[in-house]
């Protein structure tokens, strides 16, 4: 019963079966008014990202590329906010706008212009979402291999009597991310934002950003 329940949990809440990925190119015609600069917060489910800072253009040019992984059954939306933040650090919303990443064709890169939401302006990005092989993403405490059960279903799986069951399905891999111990410092304020790239051929995964820390500690199991 518990592996049923454990089994159940990473199809439903880890796995991640494409990659998203988003190009920021240019904002036009962005409100911002004085010497504000502009930046642009991108987020799909519980992950996000944030552009670098630009100033002085209503026609900001970022050229950033940010990866996302893609839950196909969760229908998440990406939620785009331009922000503008002044001399004195006040930060404020210039506008939103949303993309069905579900509704974009596969394989393939989407140019779009967004116009934001009561404002005006707009943003062009590319967007590509491109489907891999299911992956599941969990912590140290809840992972396919550390449950017997789990285990033992897996081992049945991949038998000698099961392998001519789909040809594709060629074996089971899981990896352990845990930590990483003095790293150099990549900023003038003696910190960096590590995270973690593993690439098996033409695929990669990659852990969260662990900001402000030269000993990260991720704690992730990619299966």
């Amino acid at each position: 019963m518990r592996s049923t329940r454990l089994s159940d949990s990473l199809r439903k809440n880890q796995l991640w079966n494409g990659q998203v990925t988003i190009t920021l190119l240019e904002g036009r015609n962005i409100p911002l008014g004085g010497l504000a600069e502009v930046f642009i917060l991108l987020k799909l489910g519980d992950q996000r990202y944030k552009s670098k800072t630009l100033c002085k253009s209503a026609n900001p040019q970022w050229r950033e590329q940010f990866d996302f992984h893609y839950f196909s059954d969760r229908k998440d939306m990406l939620d785009i906010e331009v922000w503008r933040k002044d001399n004195k650090k006040h930060e404020e919303l210039l506008g939103t706008c949303k993309v069905d990443i579900s509704a974009l064709s596969m394989k393939q890169t989407n140019c779009l212009e967004l116009p934001l939401e009561k404002h005006p302006g707009s943003l062009i990005m590319l967007i590509a979402v491109t489907p891999c092989t299911g992956v599941s993403i969990s912590d140290l405490c809840v992972c396919p291999l550390g449950d017997p059960s789990e285990r033992k279903q897996i081992a049945q799986r991949y038998s000698i009597k099961n392998s001519f069951r789909d040809m594709k399905d060629v074996g089971f891999l899981q990896v352990k991310v845990l930590k990483a111990v003095d790293l150099l410092a990549a900023d003038f304020a003696g910190k960096s934002d590590p995270f973690c790239v593993l690439e098996l051929g033409n695929d990669s995964l990659q852990t969260h950003t662990v900001y402000k820390n030269l000993n990260p500690e991720w704690n992730k199991v990619f299966t």
